[in-house]
């Protein structure tokens, strides 16, 4: 099965966004002092890095190359966010960010034409994503006070500007026939 050029373009997005969100989330690190909230956020880290590996190990299986690029999931939601200002906002942000991927790599596999290495690495994936949905869920459910009230206002207005950026990367990558799924 051939891989299009258009379908390597966007592999390549996936991996940039995937090494994006690694060292932003290893960047939070340093700012953090629960060590519970560390171990969390390096193995999280740890992760998207080796997403973006995996990524890369893909394209180039399937006979692409890895081509630098500014574009990524975190470069659009800056551009209609503005950064995040605080531990709540990244995480809250991290939540509805890994929701969607899930969602959009289970697109994704489901499309007929997604050649089969492509199809082993987001299988690989989804199993990672739940369980970062897992653990920033109940860090998000523990907090307190106005933290915690700040929760839901940050998911739904996330959320919006979440489903903006899908669409509009459905529709830079002509899919269509997603873009009315999801």
């Amino acid at each position: 099965m051939e891989i299009t050029d258009r379908e390597l373009t966007l592999l390549n997005f996936y991996r940039a966004s995937e090494l994006h969100g690694g060292l932003v989330l290893g960047r939070l690190v340093r700012h953090v002092r629960d060590p519970e909230l560390i171990l969390r956020l390096t193995v999280h880290s740890a992760e998207e890095v080796m997403h973006a590996q995996l990524w890369t190990e893909t394209i180039i299986a399937v006979g692409g190359r890895p081509r630098p690029t500014s574009d990524t999931y975190q470069a659009r939601y800056a551009a209609a966010l503005g950064a995040p200002t605080s531990l709540l906002e990244v995480l809250t942000l991290t939540q509805v960010f890994e929701r969607g991927v899930y969602r959009h790599f289970q697109l994704h596999l489901r499309r007929p034409e997604t050649h089969a290495a492509v199809r082993a690495t987001l299988r690989r994936m989804l199993d990672d994503e739940r369980g970062h949905l897992s653990w920033v869920r109940q860090w998000l459910d523990a907090q307190s006070g106005e933290r915690r009230a700040a929760v839901p206002v940050l998911m739904r207005r996330y959320s919006a500007v979440d489903a903006q950026i899908r669409q509009q990367l459905l529709r830079d990558y002509e899919w269509r026939e997603l873009a009315c799924a999801s």
